[in-house]
């Protein structure tokens, strides 16, 4: 599957920066938010303003399983769990917080599909760009400290300059090189 990619980017846990949200807002965020939200702000930043109400896709194979952990473990001791953390726990937290920290009225999706979870979400991606860009974003940790990601701005213009191969992305110039 072949389609262009305007602008793309990679994230892990050390290389995040989310100085863009509010000191309130950086407080609970946990790795993963953190890394998704600092990708789909970099690909952002790319558009100009008439194109920034776009369609995202979101794509995790885990989510958010360091605080599903710390759910099951405080409902098992104490047989009741916190609203604020649940909240957190939830698979698209960071796109939704995403969306209405820029003010996106478009729709978002939120994609799963075990191992091939990257491939999954970037043809839900590229399928989603009918006559708008769309971002994709995908991002994932086993643990806390193995959080990476990927982001990119799909454009419905423009010559093909990706592949998608399998659940591997490699860019098209001349040479193809596996970018994730």
């Amino acid at each position: 599957m072949k389609f262009c990619i305007k602008t793309y980017c990679t994230k892990n846990a050390k290389s995040t920066d989310v100085s863009f949200l509010h000191p309130m807002a950086r407080r609970k965020l946990t790795p993963v938010d953190k890394t998704a939200l600092c990708i789909m702000n970099e690909c952002f930043s790319s558009l100009d303003e008439k194109n920034r109400n776009i369609k995202i896709v979101f794509a995790s194979q885990y989510g958010e399983l360091d605080n599903l952990n710390k759910l099951i473990k405080q409902y098992s001791e104490e047989n009741e769990v916190s609203p604020a953390t649940f909240s957190g726990s939830v698979h698209n937290s960071a796109v939704g917080q995403f969306s209405l920290l820029n003010k996106i009225t478009k729709s978002y999706n939120s994609v799963s599909a075990e191992d091939v979870t990257f491939g999954a979400g970037l043809i839900e991606a590229v399928l989603s760009a009918d006559d708008d860009y769309v971002l994709y974003c995908f991002c994932d940790a086993l643990t806390p400290d193995t959080v990476h990601g990927f982001g990119c701005i799909i454009s419905p213009h423009g010559e093909a300059n990706a592949e998608l191969i399998g659940n591997k992305l490699y860019k098209i110039d001349g040479d193809s090189q596996c970018i994730f």
